[in-house]
């Protein structure tokens, strides 16, 4: 239930604060990892565990992921996406100690290893890269679009992921009502789009 806490503080955060978190992104993404670092390290302790267990990292990537399903009619979209870079990023930062803690745990052999987890942050690591705009610039507007397109593919391995991994019943429902939600919206955003892209089309056409 705490990513619900924490999806809606950072939508509070998309509308309050964006401009900033954009002022001060780079302040913020060193922020974020000395904490991430300091999380692995103090990984036991309690107070760890919203990094430590992914909830924050995957509130994060919550957001970013549920912009592209968002109508543009809708005024929260403009706002998300003001902040997709940042959030993406930042995201990225809180995932890394939960990944890298899974991992070795897996490769430890007092877990097995979370394949689907791991294949999901793996694919991450490109987009995290050229999230970057100093990046981005240097790159063609294809590459960079083919490289994101994995995004949807990270979606669902993390999906998968959370399914079979789930701590509490509550979870589990909450994994399935959110990314549900985020299928739903996003198909009915994609059939829009489709629909209206045939309607201008027909028009050049008469």
């Amino acid at each position: 239930m705490v990513v619900l806490v924490f999806l809606m503080i950072l939508t509070i955060l998309a509308l309050y604060a964006g401009k900033f978190i954009r002022m001060h992104n780079v302040k913020i993404y060193i922020l974020a990892a000395i904490i991430s670092v300091l999380a692995f390290i103090f990984k036991d302790k309690i107070f760890t565990e919203p990094i430590m267990g992914g909830f924050l990292g995957l509130s994060f990537f919550y957001i970013v992921m549920i912009t592209g399903a968002i109508d543009k009619i809708h005024k929260i979209k403009a706002k998300f996406m003001g902040l997709r870079r940042e959030y993406s990023i930042i995201g990225f930062i809180a995932i890394s100690p939960h990944a890298l803690n899974y991992t070795l745990q897996g490769l430890n052999g007092t877990r097995a290893l979370e394949w689907f987890g791991i294949i999901s942050f793996v694919l991450m690591i490109p987009l995290f890269i050229t999230s970057f705009l100093t990046i981005r610039k240097k790159m063609k507007a294809k590459t960079w679009n083919l490289i994101q397109s994995a995004a949807y593919m990270i979606y669902l391995l993390l999906f998968i992921h959370l399914i079979l991994n789930y701590s509490k019943t509550i979870n589990l429902v909450l994994y399935i009502l959110i990314f549900g939600f985020y299928f739903v919206m996003k198909t009915i955003y994609e059939i829009k789009k489709y629909k209206t892209k045939k309607s201008k089309q027909k028009l050049i056409l008469t």
